[in-house]
């Protein structure tokens, strides 16, 4: 009965609302609950149906209003799935993406509140929203009763409308508002009165609940699944969720198709599946327990049924702002699977400690010897001080390998508690981190699998006798994969700083993220549109697959066209319109990128430095003798074959000219902190690294509000492009072009400013069906 309250308080009504026949038979009220019916009918003149149904919402106060053991629950809920089917009782679809655009193009200005007319309009032909109140689960299929419990709530203020803010990253809620002039909603202050004339204190009937429902739930729990939903509604797209509710539909012995047929989709599953809209397929996965849920999501994404990219972390996007339980645990999902990860890095460390140590029983001699062995060169006076020891200092990867991999027995157990198949390969320490919540390791980069192929033809043609003929086969088998992973790396490395340094970063519909196929397409059209030309010429132009003359010619193309912004600064400037509220209010954060060109907004120094050292790029690709080796071992029948000894010149000097544009930061290189330390005053200081290399960066610096990519996660940083001293550069994060990039393009919208705090009009009134329940 509280879970029909609970979904009858928040759902979206209008003015001509009425109580069914249906419903109102349905409704068996206690004598408390007579009394209170017959005295709004005859002295408060309230219709004898919203009568009935206002006790109904009431519940309990000195006594229960209904009869709970005679009333029928499901004849309750079938009446108001009626209303649902037919949308005379509305909910707002809070998943995915139709509802924010539904705001973008309705709403021009930042709300906090939606009139009624306007949240109508909002839901006009959106699907009906998909909650979980009790055993109930609400849908565009109506209501169903469910064996399983959520605590997925109706609500009335969903999160729809990112803020003007161009430094806020967050998607705010607006509240939304059913009818006032519904009679139910009109005569709701009777209910109160005659409530209040009964006793002015109703019973504590939330102390009576909560004795018999606390135990419900833990919120200490580290591995609750209860967010799950957030993710299947936010992190895929409607494609990725057939293939889903396909495998589901493989895995439950016909549960899901039973319930499909419950929902009127009658037939083969390839035949309704198809047609499905993204709330009805939450609303058949929601079928099934969170726990069935996430292990057939894991194995449909470890099995590449749903391709996540290597690097990815899928989170809730609309919906980011979920949480569960004491550690805060919110749902993520990469190419290793499904996990809830905590709030802080401090928990998770203590997860990866209690599973270990879960892996030896002390009370165990067997145990303890099998420890004692696994840290016999640990110092400690005792095996467990040993062990304390050794989880203190070592990396989370050696703690996964040297005591759950050091026995099989321990594996499985790790595998069982975590709920992941057991494997002998590298990957399976992987998804036992990224289980216990660490993050992803870090992937190669272009540039790694460059200098990778650099080293080995560098190797060969040093090693190489210079007049050994039958070394020549070997050279070209060797040097045609260099060639390839050097025009790759090229093409990537000037794709990358042309992008970095010319696009609006602020106002990106991905702001400091980069995306390959965007990048290069921007790329190309730039780098194309700086050079003037006669009609009809192409001079060398770049295209989507560049031969390596024109890739190097790029970089001092983008070098001439940098310069040629200077001087012009006037042209660019951003819009007042464009800047962060901050930026009026306070003088405790800067913001530097005052124009549409960051390059125009980086220190005098970087902006000599960075063309000069592009310009030197390719001045030095050009004349080092690269592309005069690659012709020649490329074309043998129409190019003389270059020498050892030429080849091993034109890789020494390709190196100088790649590595100076690695100084400068021009190529995505992977740096990650390797450590953190914070004064007695709170000043950090942040060790980022790459391959050896070092960068420090000091906090707090005033620039925490740009929407730049935290240090804690794995950033490419722009060395040259520093915009405040000492060393402020601009850094990005890696995106992916994945169903869940595709499906999430376009977002944030910016609307215009408005008043967020208060309502749009001094009349406008928040009003929902009824009060929510006095308990609960």
């Amino acid at each position: 009965m509280l879970a029909i309250v609970e979904l009858l308080s928040h759902c979206v009504i209008e003015g001509n609302f009425k109580v069914s026949d249906e419903l109102n038979r349905s409704i068996v009220l206690s004598e408390a609950g007579k009394k209170v019916r017959d005295q709004l009918i005859t002295k408060e003149t309230v219709d004898a149906k919203d009568a009935n149904l206002l006790c109904l919402l009431g519940l309990v106060h000195v006594e229960p209003l209904v009869d709970i053991a005679a009333i029928d629950v499901d004849r309750i809920i079938g009446a108001i799935s009626t209303y649902i089917l037919d949308g005379r009782i509305k909910f707002p679809f809070i998943f995915g993406r139709a509802l924010y655009d539904g705001a973008t193009a309705l709403i021009p200005e930042e709300r906090s509140i939606l009139k009624h007319e306007d949240t109508l309009r909002l839901l006009e032909g959106r699907p009906q929203g998909v909650f979980h109140s009790g055993p109930f689960l609400i849908g565009p299929f109506g209501i169903h009763r469910v064996p399983h419990q959520r605590s997925l709530n109706p609500r009335m203020s969903v999160p729809i409308q990112h803020c003007a803010d161009l430094s806020c990253a967050a998607v705010h809620s607006v509240r939304l508002t059913t009818s006032y002039d519904a009679s139910i909603n009109k005569t709701r202050a009777a209910l109160y009165k005659v409530l209040d004339q009964v006793s002015k204190d109703p019973a504590d009937w939330n102390g009576f609940v909560l004795d018999f429902t606390e135990g419900d739930f833990n919120p200490y729990e580290i591995d609750d699944g209860s967010t799950l939903p957030f993710l299947l509604g936010d992190g895929f797209s409607d494609e990725e969720l057939q293939v889903l509710v396909h495998r589901v539909a493989e895995e439950v012995d016909g549960r899901l198709t039973r319930a499909a047929r419950t929902f009127g989709l009658n037939g083969v599953i390839e035949k309704w599946l198809p047609g499905l809209d993204r709330a009805q397929l939450l609303q058949l996965l929601l079928t099934e327990a969170d726990e069935v849920l996430a292990k057939v999501l894991d194995k449909a994404i470890v099995e590449e049924d749903i391709r996540v990219p290597f690097g990815e972390v899928r989170r809730p996007v609309v919906n980011h702002r979920t949480r569960s339980g004491a550690w805060r645990l919110r749902p993520e999902a990469s190419h290793l699977g499904y996990r809830v990860r905590p709030g802080d890095e401090t928990t998770t460390l203590l997860r990866l400690a209690s599973t270990v140590r879960a892996m030896f029983d002390k009370n165990s001699p067997e145990d303890m010897d099998e420890l004692a062995w696994m840290l016999r060169e640990v110092r400690g006076r005792t095996t467990a001080e040993r062990l304390e020891e050794f989880l203190r200092k070592e990396s989370p990867r050696t703690i996964v390998s040297t005591l759950i991999l050091g026995r099989r027995r321990n594996a499985q157990r790790a595998a069982d508690l975590l709920s992941i198949s057991l494997s002998t390969g590298d990957d399976f320490v992987d998804r036992i981190l990224w289980k216990l919540g660490f993050p992803l390791e870090r992937r190669a980069d272009i540039r790694d699998e460059y200098w990778s192929r650099h080293q080995a033809l560098e190797t060969f043609v040093t090693t190489a006798s210079a007049n050994a003929d039958s070394t020549e086969s070997r050279l070209r088998e060797i040097a045609s994969n260099y060639f390839v992973e050097l025009e790759r790396f090229l093409f990537d490395s000037l794709t990358f700083a042309t992008w970095a340094l010319l696009t609006d970063h602020v106002t990106s519909k991905s702001p400091f993220r980069y995306h390959h196929a965007a990048a290069r397409t921007f790329t190309i059209a730039t780098l194309n549109g700086s050079v003037e030309r006669k009609p009809g010429t192409s001079q060398n132009d770049l295209r989507e697959d560049p031969d390596l003359s024109s890739i190097v010619q790029g970089f001092t193309r983008l070098a001439d066209h940098l310069t040629s912004l200077l001087g012009r600064e006037g042209e660019m400037v951003r819009l007042e319109s464009e800047l962060p509220k901050f930026v009026r209010k306070t003088d405790l954060q800067r913001f530097p990128f005052r124009h549409v060109v960051p390059f125009l907004d980086l220190l005098d120094s970087s902006q000599h430095t960075l063309p000069q050292t592009l310009r030197a790029v390719g001045q030095q690709l050009n004349n080092s003798g690269i592309m005069t080796a690659r012709n020649g071992l490329a074309h043998a029948k129409s190019q003389r074959t270059p020498t050892i000894v030429e080849v091993n010149d034109a890789l020494s000097k390709a190196r100088s000219a790649l590595r100076l544009l690695e100084e400068i930061g021009c190529v995505r290189n992977t740096y990650q902190a390797v450590s953190t330390s914070i004064d007695a005053w709170g000043r950090a200081t942040t060790l980022m690294r790459s391959h050896g290399a070092d960068i420090k960066f000091s906090g707090p610096n005033g620039f925490g509000m740009l929407g730049l990519p935290s240090l804690m996660l794995p950033v490419y940083l722009v060395q040259g492009a520093v915009f405040a001293e000492p060393n402020e550069m601009l850094r990005f994060r890696e995106g992916f072009d994945s169903d869940y990039s595709v499906y999430w393009e376009g977002i944030p919208h910016r609307p215009e400013r408005g008043s967020p705090d208060s309502p749009t009009s001094p009349n406008q009134t928040v009003e929902e069906l009824a009060s929510p329940a006095p308990i609960g």
